[in-house]
């Protein structure tokens, strides 16, 4: 309630002094000093139970995933951008059953409370962006860092980056992403007063496909979730943890479906995919037959 006081924006008589607040970002001690004591880790727990181990240290070196020895065990997720700076560390405490808790941290805010550090900056950039260098593979953008993980065991053909939210995916972070392709996979919910969260991708993925992105959206939950997937907020990840044993090599589009078809009535139709590298809408390289 402001009680009818009228508020009077104060402007710097010259602008031009005012300059923007300098990026804050953490050291590389920082984050190494997370990655051990993994065996109290509870997503790392969870990922074993349900992958390979070596697949499973394989992503968590990559994607540096941390453990909060100092803060209850959390998941630390590094942020670290595509210059290789630390922008930051989003803790986040799971259940042995990998199920996110409400306990959610920042590394400099719990710095800041102990009287380590004054301040800091925190200017955001997507999970996962150190890896965009790594590969010229389409970069698939989920909301939550478990489903990048998760995701990036299931179907490497992809670069996995999370935007950490719905609200996660801003012009700021999406310019690093700026020649590549990229294909969105939000999660599922429910209609709210700015949409569900597909249609507000959608939106989103429209107007940076305005600007020259080369930018796609999936719609494979929007047609395969039920209204309870839709109520608990189901994202890819668990659409395909469901039935792991039955995981496909890839995601197969509209597109492979339709070639699935015509190769049914001419096995020819190989010869040319062969040659010719055919590939789908979303990039994803066309391969006779799938087993069916």
């Amino acid at each position: 309630m402001d009680n009818n006081i009228e508020y009077k924006i104060h402007v710097p008589y010259d602008t031009k002094s005012v300059k923007p607040e300098q990026i804050s970002y953490h050291n590389e001690k920082e984050l190494l000093v997370t990655l051990k004591n993994h065996s109290e880790n509870n997503f790392i727990s969870f990922l074993l139970s349900k992958f390979d181990v070596q697949e499973v240290e394989k992503i968590v070196d990559e994607y540096k995933i941390g453990t909060a020895n100092f803060w209850h065990f959390g998941t630390v997720f590094w942020q670290v951008d595509s210059n290789k700076k630390i922008r930051g560390g989003k803790v986040i405490i799971y259940s042995k059953s990998g199920k996110r808790t409400k306990y959610i941290n920042w590394i400099h805010s719990i710095k800041i409370k102990s009287n380590e550090i004054n301040g800091f900056n925190l200017n955001q950039c997507f999970f996962g962006e150190h890896l965009v260098n790594t590969s010229n593979n389409t970069i698939a953008i989920v909301e939550s860092e478990k489903t990048a993980c998760i995701m990036s065991l299931l179907f490497k053909k992809y670069i996995w980056l999370a935007a950490g939210s719905l609200n996660g995916l801003n012009e700021l972070k999406m310019e690093v992403l700026k020649k590549r392709k990229i294909i969105l996979y939000p999660d599922l919910g429910v209609c709210g007063p700015n949409g569900s969260p597909f249609s507000i991708w959608k939106s989103k993925c429209d107007y940076f496909k305005s600007k020259g992105f080369d930018i796609q959206i999936s719609d494979l939950l929007e047609l395969k979730g039920t209204i309870e997937d839709r109520t608990n907020g189901y994202d890819i990840a668990d659409y395909f943890l469901e039935n792991l044993t039955y995981t496909p090599k890839k995601i197969i589009s509209n597109e492979q479906n339709l070639i699935n078809k015509l190769y049914q009535k001419n096995k020819n139709l190989k010869i040319l995919i062969d040659v010719f590298d055919l590939r789908d809408h979303y990039g994803n390289t066309i391969s006779l037959p799938i087993q069916e």
